[in-house]
């Protein structure tokens, strides 16, 4: 089968066409303009309250495109072809507003859109997303497929077993973490860099490498960090190959969070054999396991409550909540508990970075399961053609 891409192509859609197994093909349009003035101007619009009162959904149009059915990342398509939607978390297929999502005219349109004839499947990026669907966003019906199939991210080929052992004994240990722009500080970068300063100072041979769009940070904070000894700041400009060898030199992803629907650079940093300490919100907890492969602690701010559904109460808060820069000492002191266990008992560290290595390639998350389920996807709706299931 040929799928046109109707919205952008996902770095986890590239990987997988590579794949020789995957059987189809995937075509993109010509030109993509997520980027250009006029359409941060109409995103930006568009999450105006006004257009929450009006259940105003935006659903990208293809119509006569080449392919024999269309694909969608958190978009619904109006389209003349059957059509598939991955989705990352219900709330991003009405741009990510509850008040959107619950308006009588939200409610309304996202109804009629999950009912089209056109489209025949939702593909969940997380259980969590599966299982919190319809209470978020709208019943499904029955002729529309449902399906969770984890993103498509390649093991990191320069890792193994023995390069995992090798690096687990080196006397310094390496720190890594990784946020785009205001998400520095929902992510816990300011939590992370205090608990690496306490670490630092009572001995321990330890770096830390923080990952972020610097031009989003306050120049005090780019100037803290500067200033910390051990610390090595860089922009978020890294090609893939670049970030899988950043990923491979490192020892443990760091990623308290409390604005995650999924976490890509966690499985990313699984694949490269990494433990991961992070927080239980939303899907982390379906690729970490506390003391398995990482560690993990309630977030600072739950985003998504402990049944995976939005909190209204950050989640409309942002700029007092998750961007105010407000630190927690229970998860500074968390992250310096599990660093310091991980830096005196390297065994231990081998374990986890093992266990997270194993997990990664294997079952649900490795690439020979991902291929054959959106094969068996792809084909089934090829398959029924003009007819629902």
């Amino acid at each position: 089968m040929k799928i046109y891409f109707a919205t952008r192509l996902r770095s986890f859609f590239k990987h997988l066409s590579s794949n020789p197994n995957f059987e189809h093909q995937f075509i993109v349009p010509a030109t993509y303009d997520l980027l250009s003035k006029r359409r941060k101007l109409l995103a930006a619009v568009a999450k105006t309250p006004l257009f929450d009162l009006l259940g105003y959904i935006q659903m990208p149009k293809a119509f006569n495109k080449d392919g024999d059915l269309y694909g969608s990342f958190n978009r619904f398509l109006y389209c003349d072809k059957p059509y598939f939607i991955y989705v990352e978390n219900p709330t991003a297929l009405y741009h990510y507003r509850l008040q959107r999502g619950s308006s009588l005219l939200g409610r309304k349109r996202t109804h009629q859109a999950i009912n089209s004839d056109k489209l025949r499947a939702l593909v969940f990026m997380s259980q969590a997303c599966a299982q919190t669907f319809e209470i978020v966003c709208s019943p499904i019906p029955d002729s529309c497929k449902r399906m969770v199939i984890y993103p498509y991210v390649p093991l990191n080929m320069s890792v193994s077993k023995n390069s995992i052992k090798l690096k687990s004994q080196s006397k310094e240990l390496r720190l890594l973490y990784i946020a785009q722009g205001i998400r520095f500080l929902s992510k816990g970068g300011l939590e992370i860099l205090q608990a690496f300063k306490a670490l630092r100072n009572s001995g321990m041979d330890i770096t830390l490498h923080m990952i972020t769009s610097i031009s989003d940070l306050d120049a005090s904070l780019v100037a803290e960090i500067r200033n910390t000894e051990g610390v090595q700041l860089s922009d978020f400009t890294f090609s893939y190959s670049e970030l899988e060898d950043v990923y491979a030199s490192s020892h443990i992803l760091l990623q308290p969070s409390s604005d995650d629907s999924y976490g890509l650079t966690i499985l990313e940093a699984m694949k490269s054999g990494l433990p991961v300490i992070g927080s239980t919100l939303y899907a982390i907890p379906e690729m970490v396991a506390d003391g398995y492969n990482g560690f993990l602690t309630e977030p600072h701010y739950w985003f998504f409550d402990k049944n995976n559904i939005p909190n209204p109460a950050v989640w409309n808060h942002r700029k007092r909540t998750i961007y105010s820069g407000r630190l927690s000492k229970r998860i500074v002191d968390f992250l310096l508990d599990r660093i310091s266990a991980l830096y005196h008992d390297r065994d231990l560290l081998y374990t986890l970075s093992v266990n997270s290595w194993n997990k990664a390639k294997e079952g649900p998350f490795s690439e020979e399961y991902i291929t054959a389920q959106w094969n068996e996807l792809i084909n089934m709706i090829g398959k029924n053609g003009n007819e629902r299931f």
